[in-house]
């Protein structure tokens, strides 16, 4: 991409993993001279979002009030982005994040010239929950708009093979990995452990992530369950809140496991991992979750389901162990291996630090402006 290009990048949900990507990709494009702009809406804000993107000085910020679900008020936010890119324009690219962004920003861009991008971040087809009829909505959306965008990046290969499978063009299709750039640990495992009331000989299992259905905190609630009716010394941190909440800690007092369980309802994921034996991550589908890629940056074993990133980040018997979704026992019979084994723990854990050190926010910064690149060329050669 050329030297000062004039980015747009549009997100709904300002928060979560697509927040952290627009966030990192924000500061690394300005930092390398770009003249960055982000639009964002404040229904779904975190806090962090919005305190993190004021500290970026150079950027610019647009709030714009975007509903997840399509509304009737779709049609001010796409005019009022509009405003702003012949207000504020031109734009070299205009990149929406997520479904409602990627949809706002394509018709909104539409006659004002510049590249139009989309970063699904798990396109909702994914999920295996949705009903047939719904599924067959959310296809038919995303078939409809793609001839909007002139280019579409998914952040993991599973992610773009699904979009082959809803029949978008691959032409357009682009893959470009998360990556991050994480601080340096602050406690050792001893005085993290000690906080958390973990003995030193204790194993423990670490889960983090929203409890919603997408995550599927109940397997690894279950799992553990029947882990440590076998093993006693294994323990389980549940770093995560959402609405799930109520019923996994009445699932875990069912279970006679409530007590093994520690419940750290907010907290920095990444923070807390020296303190973990092994990470699990049972979710039904995912884009690509950055919590994988700490995880593994911190040197833990992965028990995971084959969703987006999974095959990217856990080499089968190498630093992880793949179990399928609806499997319980799977899971379980993982962990109980790592409990087991702990030289083989070490190993993998070793070698999970390896493997995360090819995800940095350079390396997907990088390759996100190659791609703008290759279509800017693209489209003056035609």
């Amino acid at each position: 991409m050329k030297d000062g290009s004039r980015i747009l990048l549009v997100l709904e949900t300002s928060g979560g993993g697509s927040g952290r990507h627009v966030l990192d990709l924000a500061r690394e494009c300005s930092r390398l001279g770009h003249d960055v702009h982000v639009a964002f809406s404040p229904r779904r804000m975190e806090p962090w979002f919005y305190e993190q993107l004021c500290a970026l000085e150079s950027v610019s910020r647009l709030c714009v009030d975007m509903r997840r679900a399509p509304h009737p008020s779709d049609i001010p936010a796409t005019w009022r982005l509009r405003q702003y890119l012949r207000r504020a324009g031109p734009f070299d690219v205009i990149h929406g994040h997520s479904s409602k962004g990627g949809a706002l920003a394509r018709l909104a861009a539409l006659g004002c010239g510049g590249l139009r991008l989309y970063t699904p971040h798990a396109l909702r087809t994914l999920d295996p929950l949705l009903s047939p009829l719904a599924r067959r909505l959310y296809a038919t959306l995303e078939y409809a708009l793609c001839p909007l965008a002139h280019g579409i990046i998914h952040v993991s290969e599973e992610e773009y093979r699904h979009a082959l499978e809803l029949g978008l063009p691959r032409r357009k299709l682009f893959v470009v990995a998360n990556g991050l750039s994480l601080p340096r640990q602050t406690e050792t495992r001893a005085q993290l452990r000690a906080r958390l009331g973990l003995a030193q000989d204790e194993f423990c299992i670490g889960f983090v992530g929203r409890l919603v259905a997408q995550k599927a905190p109940e397997r690894i609630i279950e799992a553990f369950a029947a882990l440590h009716q076998r093993y006693p010394i294994a323990r389980l941190v549940l770093l995560g809140d959402g609405p799930l909440a109520p019923q996994m800690r009445s699932l875990a007092d069912r279970l006679g496991i409530l007590q093994a369980i520690v419940w750290l309802p907010r907290g920095n994921g990444f923070k807390h991992m020296p303190a973990f034996d092994v990470f699990a991550m049972p979710s039904l589908y995912e884009a690509f979750p950055y919590v994988l890629i700490e995880a593994t940056a911190a040197g833990l074993p992965i028990v995971a389901t084959p969703v987006g990133g999974t095959r990217a980040l856990v080499a089968e018997g190498q630093n992880g162990l793949i179990v399928s979704h609806d499997a319980a026992d799977e899971l379980t019979a993982a962990l109980a291996t790592l409990l087991e084994q702990p030289d083989l723990c070490r190993r993998m854990g070793d070698a999970s630090r390896q493997l995360a050190a090819a995800f940095t926010v350079e390396t997907m910064t990088r390759t996100t402006l190659a791609v703008y690149g290759e279509l800017a060329t693209g489209r003056a050669r035609r």
